[in-house]
């Protein structure tokens, strides 16, 4: 038995099942500690004789492996493939750590050294953006809430640790020109995704997974079945360039997708980024834009042509209206014409006041 005293509080430290369980036991007083200290090697030893329905918590190293292989079964490639990055980085921070060790402050402090590196990096543009750390902290949470499913005996280090700001990143809207330009270069099959990004809002991954019997060419509707939510489950509207492209190509399927690998027709296509890249550079496109920023084009040109915010917030598939709003970037162009129809409509609403008071003043006249 080992306790000792911190400040006023005394401590306990003792070896159990090959691990060093030094904790606070909360108390000043020194009896009351060795009762505390009692009570924890008894907790445990019910754990390992199974009388507690509760797990001792393993280390976070191999509760990494576990994690990873249960998000195999549960996510999709890509997401598979982030949590995957993540555990990398964690790991440089959190290895030989036992899981439940680990505190809200060391998090925190991993937050910190994040944006460190990425600050002294800088000069050799190796930076690390606020969304990745976040992206990390959601991996981390996503791990402590497995492994409480899992019945291990563990707290979730990430509650109440605040998120970095991400602002609005490096979103942006494609012109009309950019727009004409890109798809005169785009190869195929990415000229028809982006295309048909531009005309409903679909994600990306949304696009590249369309089954042909998920098309209704006679309600002209996509009816996208995948998402986290109920919302992301949703149909979206074909215009009618969608409708001509989605049709001719659901008659050439040799399988269930619309857009499938050239390998194998029965799989969906998982990425069109080298294809992307080489047609915003041969397109002579000074300022690069991501693929992703199609969508963000089309919710633009949606409030630009007056559609309201509750029903385009429907079409993206959000939850929450402040997502949508956070998707839309009015151009130079639409701003100027914003400001137009507000200056038009001041203008009217001062004619129409000072004609009334003319009007009152004449009939005022008349009765004098």
């Amino acid at each position: 038995m080992a306790i000792y005293r911190r400040g006023k509080i005394w401590w306990y430290s003792f070896e159990f099942q090959g691990r060093r369980i030094q904790e606070s036991s909360g108390f000043k007083n020194k009896k009351a500690a060795i009762r505390a200290e009692s009570i924890r090697r008894t907790e445990l030893l019910d754990r390992r004789a199974g009388f507690s329905q509760k797990k001792l918590a393993p280390k976070f190293e191999e509760h990494v492996e576990k994690f990873l292989a249960w998000s195999k079964q549960q996510h999709r490639p890509k997401t598979r493939e982030l949590h995957g990055t993540n555990c990398d980085t964690l790991l440089r921070f959190f290895r030989g750590l036992w899981l439940d060790d680990i505190a809200p402050v060391m998090v925190e402090d991993f937050k910190a050294v994040r944006i460190g590196e990425a600050r002294r990096n800088a000069k050799d543009g190796s930076t690390v953006a606020a969304a990745t750390v976040n992206r990390a902290v959601t991996t981390l949470k996503l791990m402590y809430r497995y492994a409480e499913k899992s019945g291990f005996a563990v707290a979730d280090p990430t509650r109440g640790v605040a998120f970095l700001p991400e602002g609005s990143g490096s979103m942006r809207v494609v012109s009309f020109q950019e727009e004409i330009l890109y798809l005169a270069e785009a190869s195929q099959p990415l000229k028809d995704i982006a295309q048909i990004i531009l005309d409903t809002g679909l994600r990306p991954e949304e696009v590249f997974r369309i089954r042909v019997e998920n098309l209704d060419f006679t309600a002209r509707t996509i009816f996208n079945p995948f998402g986290k939510t109920k919302v992301a489950r949703r149909k979206v509207s074909m215009t009618a360039e969608a409708f001509e492209l989605l049709k001719t190509r659901a008659k050439k399927a040799k399988g269930s997708f619309v857009f499938p690998t050239k390998s194998d027709p029965t799989q969906p296509i998982g990425s069109v980024r080298k294809a992307h890249d080489a047609a915003v550079e041969n397109a002579g496109i000074a300022e690069h834009f991501r693929h992703y920023d199609l969508r963000h084009t089309f919710a633009t040109r949606a409030v630009a042509a007056d559609v309201d915010l509750p029903t385009l917030s429907v079409i993206l598939g959000h939850t929450k209206i402040q997502m949508t709003m956070r998707y839309v970037h009015p151009a130079e162009e639409q701003k100027k014409i914003a400001v137009g129809k507000l200056e038009n409509f001041r203008l009217a609403g001062i004619v129409e006041a000072i004609e009334k008071g003319r009007a009152a003043s004449t009939i005022s006249a008349t009765v004098n």
